[in-house]
């Protein structure tokens, strides 16, 4: 089963066994696996290459991003300034109310690697459910509610990260969610929620639909999306617009929670851009497949501050079997072989009694 690993410094205080993704951040917080504890890092100039310590793992189903075949770019006439359309007001909870037509429901198969879905109780979702802790904590500590989901280049399973952090993050108590389909050029996470295309962003900024008539609720959860809509060649006059601003803003009101599924930040400029509108950056980094050099290039370009963190996909860095581990307890919690002996002790308990009944 594929995991979700840990990278920088732990928000708890422990004690280091893994060298840093990303050394050298001015407090970097981490976000990610069970098990593995990072290591502190210093505020300093800019970091040096990343060293990758991650023990091998054994064969794993990948969490690859589903893309999907080539669509035919979409093209939209766009003002950078989204001129001639008026700029959304905030209104809280207005985001909140959607018909019964535009909620998803949603049936991952297997090689859309939905684990939160399809395996909530398996190693997989037990990963995301750490990654969102991690970053609950840190939610406490410094302004993070727009989180940007990005990777340095393409297929390195940023999207299915993405959509699973979101449905985790909706399972915990009192939280509201909204996963923006932020990658207008390869909009990846609408065929995981639907069969059928969605209209969204693009349609939104041509005047060609209200934004409040664009967001889906996922069913049965405080999980609602913002789909990108049809995908278009350059979005770049869009994400950099102030009318595009305006709307993440407004929209965000009503969430405890903003995830965007950006670009790759290589070698598009999307995620740079649209990472200046959110409080923190996380970045997907797929083990077998991410080039140190480029890496470091993509992180580069990353502002320290908001850096919150690495995760690896298709990655161990400690050979845990979560089925092993939890298998040992009975329902009654008590281990395995305290229970055999138990039962052992009933049965001659029993035998006894039925041999004196017989006499």
């Amino acid at each position: 089963m594929s995991r979700v690993f840990e990278a920088l410094q732990k928000s708890q205080g422990e004690t280091p066994s893994a060298s840093p993704v990303v050394p050298e951040q001015p407090e970097p917080v981490p976000v990610a696996s069970a098990g593995a504890a990072p290591t502190a890092a210093a505020a300093s100039p800019p970091p040096p290459t990343p060293v990758f310590t991650a023990a091998p793992a054994p064969a794993a189903p990948s969490f690859a991003s589903v893309v999907g075949s080539p669509v035919p770019a979409y093209a939209t006439a766009m003002a950078g300034s989204g001129a001639g359309l008026a700029a959304v007001e905030p209104v809280e909870g207005k985001w909140l109310k959607v018909p019964a037509n535009r909620i998803l429901h949603p049936v991952p198969t297997p090689e859309q690697r939905l684990v939160s879905i399809s395996e909530p109780d398996g190693t997989g979702a037990e990963m995301f459910r750490v990654l969102a802790t991690r970053l609950a904590h840190m939610q406490h500590k410094r302004q993070l509610q727009k989180l940007l989901v990005t990777s340095s280049v393409l297929d390195e399973g940023k999207s299915v990260v993405c959509v699973n952090l979101a449905l985790t993050l909706a399972r915990r108590p009192n939280e509201r969610v909204l996963l923006i389909e932020a990658d207008l050029r390869r909009p990846a996470v609408s065929s995981l929620f639907s069969a059928s295309p969605l209209r969204g962003i693009t349609e939104w900024s041509a005047g060609k639909l209200a934004l409040e008539d664009a967001l889906y609720q996922i069913r049965d959860l405080p999980l609602w999306f913002l789909s990108a809509g049809h995908p278009i060649d350059e979005p770049l006059p869009l994400l950099e617009s102030d009318r595009f601003a305006e709307m993440l803003e407004s929209v965000s009101s009503s969430f405890d929670w903003v995830l965007l599924d950006a670009t790759p930040m290589l070698p598009m400029a999307d995620s740079t851009s649209l990472s200046r509108l959110c409080d923190g950056v996380l970045v997907v980094v797929r083990d077998g497949v991410t080039r140190r050099k480029v890496l470091n290039k993509a992180l580069a370009s990353v502002e320290k501050s908001k850096l919150v963190g690495v995760v690896f996909n298709e990655a161990s860095m400690l050979n845990i079997n979560y089925d092993h581990y939890y298998g040992a307890y009975t329902s009654s919690g008590k281990s395995k072989k305290d229970a055999k002996k138990e039962a052992k002790k009933e049965a001659k308990k029993e035998e006894k009694q039925v041999k004196a009944a017989s006499a």
